[in-house]
């Protein structure tokens, strides 16, 4: 197999993983609520294990395929390393294939396990909850103004940090593990506001497997592709600003 081939397949399995165990901890979270208190709202409890859970996978798929492919699993990296000449044209299209093929995979996992139990199918595939597959919307407080922005502003952020952490000046033993802390941070503090996507893959997944029950989810859609888009290219931009010569 050609170092490419390798590397989408890698890119592949980790958007995988981060689908599986970011989104999937929120239905997960949902369901325990509705389990045994009553409740269809994710209580704080909630959000940490949410937030740590993407965290993990980010960390986990870091170490394992990030010799790799880079591990960037989110187009939005992608689109950032190559905009700032970090990535080769010829990888790009390949490699957001493979993000949004394992994160599709992902979702429609997703739907199989869940869709099994009755209290799931209640909870997250009537429209009572709007975290659907683990899916991200706007928050119920918020518009999508402020979810398009909260988008922007926490890519930038988690580009900033990936591209640092990484930076070949830097120290990268640790690396992995700043970006999985930071990425966690991030979804503690915007997750709320926008669900904390900061992955248009992350979220096309559950947002397609999703369509089997609600279409509520797609009508956002775009929220998820231009701010993070836009937010990882302020990132990557930012700190190309600030980095050592």
């Amino acid at each position: 197999m050609s170092g490419l081939r390798r590397a989408v397949a890698a890119e592949a399995y980790g958007t995988f993983l981060l689908t599986m165990l970011g989104p999937g901890t929120i239905t997960a979270m949902s369901y325990i609520e509705s389990t045994y208190s009553g409740s269809l709202r994710l209580s704080p409890a909630a959000l940490g294990f949410i937030g740590l859970a993407h965290g993990v996978a980010l960390i986990v798929a870091f170490y394992s395929i990030g010799h790799v492919s880079g591990a960037h699993i989110n187009p939005a990296v992608t689109i950032s390393a190559w905009a700032t000449h970090r990535f080769e044209k010829r990888r790009v299209v390949p490699y957001l294939a493979a993000q949004f093929f394992g994160a599709t995979v992902a979702g429609f996992v997703l739907l199989i396990l869940w869709s099994s139990s009755a209290t799931t199918r209640r909870v997250c595939c009537t429209g009572f909850n709007p975290t659907y597959l683990g899916d991200t919307l706007p928050g119920a407080d918020f518009g999508q103004v402020a979810a398009l922005v909260a988008e922007i502003i926490a890519t930038a952020i988690l580009v900033f940090t990936i591209f640092g952490a990484t930076d070949k000046k830097a120290n990268q033993s640790f690396a992995g593990l700043a970006i999985g802390l930071v990425l966690s941070a991030i979804i503690w503090m915007f997750g709320p506001i926008s669900g904390a996507s900061l992955n248009p893959a992350r979220t096309f997944g559950p947002t397609i497997a999703s369509l089997t029950f609600s279409t509520v989810p797609f009508s956002t859609l775009w929220i998820y592709f231009v701010g993070p888009v836009l937010g990882g290219l302020l990132g990557a931009f930012l700190y190309d600003v600030v980095k050592p010569e």
